[in-house]
């Protein structure tokens, strides 16, 4: 998409279409592959809906754009994803999903325009928290403060430094050293930061897929919430729109941030309004300044994720390691920068695991 311009129907077509190629089939990939199809048509509704989307969101991504429909459709509509599925054939399939999205297309667009994809993975605290106690194990200032950007739930600023949670998830990642130690990062201050309305748990739900392997996942968001109830990490939540660069540089400068963590929220926006929101957050970052960002491969068209780490002793950042699942099981795989950076920052490992 060219920079600040509104996508052509034929981006947000190849974007359904990439979707719909995922290895993985937990619930959604059969609606891409029905939106990439029903986007053949430039006239029909389903287009102009996703045009009216596009208009309302122009500086977010094409893959976030066509997730975030499918999730307004399946709000405004409880059950569509189902009946989709059980039609006859492609062509009944295409005549219903019109039909459906010219029937709600008002909710459907206003959803958009106020919502993101605020999928909540539980164990997508794993790589930071073992990033960070790496870090600060001989970097910490005396009132380190960190922040979780495009937070959503807060789930993940809540859950560090938490050794249950760590331990009941920790042996399903094998790096390539093994089982990691925990290892508590001497955070004082943590923060969630996302635009607002913050989502509740019910927009949550409606962003995992329809399937049982959705259903187990958010079994297990839902038990971890009750845990964090009584043993959670303290946070505060603050409203900040990350593509508001003076209210995300004043935010980093008023509470003094000298971590922060973007998880799957830069794939959400344009290409080049995630090298803005990267370069504010350093500028504005308090030494010695680190930043974590996870990536979906592909825009979530593949399997897994990269984690880079940006830190203020080099001017890129270091390509850690890929995550062979997004909902972080499987297997750590060592990227280029790997060992130069668990060289400076060693992440002790449990030898007995």
């Amino acid at each position: 998409m060219l920079a600040s311009g509104i996508m052509k129907i034929e981006e947000l077509r190849a974007a359904a279409e990439r979707l719909g190629t995922h290895p993985q089939d937990h619930g959604w990939r059969e609606f891409f592959r029905l939106v990439g199809h029903g986007l053949g048509d430039p006239a029909g509704d389903l287009a102009d809906v996703l045009m009216r989307c596009a208009r309302r969101r122009p500086a977010h991504s094409a893959s976030h754009l066509i997730n975030l429909f499918g999730i307004s459709l399946k709000s405004a509509s409880p059950g569509a994803l189902p009946l989709l599925y059980s039609q006859a054939t492609p062509a009944d399939q295409a005549v219903l999903l019109n039909r459906l999205v010219r029937e709600r297309a008002d909710e459907i667009v206003r959803t958009v325009e106020a919502r993101c994809n605020s999928f909540t993975g539980t164990r997508r605290f794993l790589v930071p928290q073992v990033v960070l106690g790496a870090y600060f194990s001989k970097n910490a200032p005396d009132d380190l403060c960190f922040a979780d950007f495009g937070t959503g739930l807060g789930i993940m600023p809540r859950q560090l430094n938490s050794s249950r949670i760590f331990a009941a998830f920790n042996a399903d990642l094998r790096w390539p050293g093994g089982s990691p130690d925990f290892q508590v990062a001497p955070i004082s201050r943590t923060f969630g930061v996302d635009r607002s309305p913050l989502p509740d748990l019910q927009w949550v739900r409606e962003c995992y897929g329809t399937s049982a392997y959705y259903d187990k996942l958010f079994n297990e968001l839902t038990s971890t919430l009750e845990i964090l109830e009584a043993d959670g990490n303290p946070v505060d939540f603050v409203e900040v729109d990350l593509l508001d660069t003076d209210s995300l540089m004043r935010f980093l400068r008023d509470h003094s941030i000298h971590a922060g963590n973007l998880s799957y929220v830069l794939y959400e926006m344009a290409e080049d309004r995630r090298r803005q929101i990267v370069d504010t957050i350093r500028e504005g970052l308090r030494p010695p300044g680190l930043l974590i960002v996870t990536e979906p491969h592909a825009e979530l068209s593949r399997q897994g994720c990269d984690v880079l780490v940006y830190c203020a002793d080099r001017p890129a950042p270091y390509r850690l390691c890929s995550v062979s699942d997004g909902h972080f099981t499987g297997e750590v795989t060592a990227l280029e920068d790997y060992e130069e950076f668990t060289e400076k920052y060693p992440i002790p490992y449990d030898l007995a695991a």
